[in-house]
């Protein structure tokens, strides 16, 4: 019961370092609409933000068992708080707005990076991780569907202003957060953060967790588009992305009550396999439903899987310096796949993303698979 609730408390202290993805779109469309921002420095403010992320949980992983966690991750919300508060203060003025976005993800990525860390200390992490992408699947729907209606309410101020409250309630939280870290033995002295990040094990979980993002942001850049292409209408494919978004909740979940049972490369194995799955539907689909069927699988597959990298890379140091590469490696994968599928899309052909999707997951999968056989080795 202890372990379940400090479970559930690092699920809820991740989440709100994950806000301002898992409303991205409604964000973005309130910043369009509410502000004299345009699209393009809207979406260049989520990149920053991104940005911001990643690169500090790139530095924090060079330092992962130096770090007082309780104390860098209330750091963390207090930049946060303060970036997203002044950035309601800032939308007429794009070039601080945009620096605004970078510094809040500065703090935000150090809060989320310690809540990972936080969670590769407990026993039976897979299933902390589980509750976690559970959560974020959960708030992100609610998120979408309730930030639209009062967006016009709120404001670009009071959206930032809300998120600020946010980042302010996860510092009050903080205290639930283990402190320094604990030197852990490794036969000739201790394990330093340089050993683990030059661990074969280590690069090569941390690049499977970037080639499997790539693979997943590559095909869904261009899902909503394969729907087009096969003239279904506006509603029909809104229903598919909803019922896919829905589909991740029970595919997370599912690892909360398995645990650790079917063994992380199977269940890898298992969720890659279902995903290659959905994309060949998906390739192959003419009428609606095989497109929503595969639409659903890919969502499924990508939030069942997600807990077992995150359980791979956070067996290889308790300390959570493998979990941080992983982290920033996975925001960059994130980042490059929508590029990689323009590159292959060639003359509209939206097929070719999902068969170059099918060659990335694979080529994750036999990362996961080294890595996980690397790190058995005595």
């Amino acid at each position: 019961m202890l372990q379940i609730r400090q479970f559930g408390m690092l699920s809820i202290l991740g989440t709100i370092t994950l806000m301002t993805l898992l409303v991205l779109p409604a964000m973005v469309g309130t910043l369009v609409d509410e502000t004299s921002l345009t699209e393009v420095q809207a979406g260049w403010s989520a990149s920053l933000n991104f940005l911001g992320g990643a690169t500090i949980a790139g530095l924090m992983a060079l330092r992962m068992h130096h770090l007082d966690l309780r104390r860098i991750s209330m750091f963390g919300f207090l930049l946060a708080a303060t970036g997203d508060a002044l950035a309601g203060f800032s939308t007429e003025h794009a070039w601080l707005f945009m620096a605004l976005r970078f510094f809040t993800g500065v703090g935000s990525g150090i809060a989320y990076t310690s809540v990972l860390a936080a969670f590769a200390r407990l026993p039976e992490v897979d299933r902390g991780y589980a509750l976690f992408v559970t959560l974020q699947f959960v708030v992100s729907g609610l998120g979408l569907f309730f930030l639209p209606v009062f967006s016009e309410a709120l404001g670009a101020r009071g959206m930032f202003l809300s998120l600020a409250g946010l980042d302010i309630l996860g510092l009050l939280l903080c205290s639930h957060l283990p402190g320094k870290a604990v030197l852990l033995p490794s036969g000739k002295g201790f394990k330093t953060e340089l050993r683990v990040l030059l661990a074969g094990a280590t690069i090569l979980g941390a690049l499977g967790f970037l080639i499997f993002e790539a693979a997943f942001t590559a095909e869904f850049t261009y899902v909503e588009r394969l729907g087009v292409s096969l003239t279904f209408t506006d509603q029909q494919i809104g229903t598919a992305m909803l019922l896919a978004s829905l589909a991740g909740i029970p595919g997370a979940f599912s690892i909360v009550l398995l645990g650790g049972r079917i063994g992380r490369f199977n269940g890898l194995v298992f969720g890659i396999g279902a995903s290659i799955t959905g994309l060949l539907i998906m390739i192959t689909a003419q009428t609606f439903v095989p497109y929503i069927i595969g639409s659903i699988l890919i969502s499924f597959a990508w939030a069942f899987c997600l807990p077992f990298i995150q359980g791979l890379l956070a067996s290889l140091d308790p300390n959570g310096t493998a979990v941080a590469a992983g982290s920033a490696s996975s925001t960059v994968g994130g980042a490059i796949g929508p590029g990689l599928a323009a590159m292959v899309i060639g003359s509209g052909v939206y097929r070719h993303v999902f068969m170059f999707a099918i060659v990335l997951l694979l080529i994750a999968l036999a990362c996961f698979f080294i890595s996980g056989r690397l790190s058995a080795r005595p």
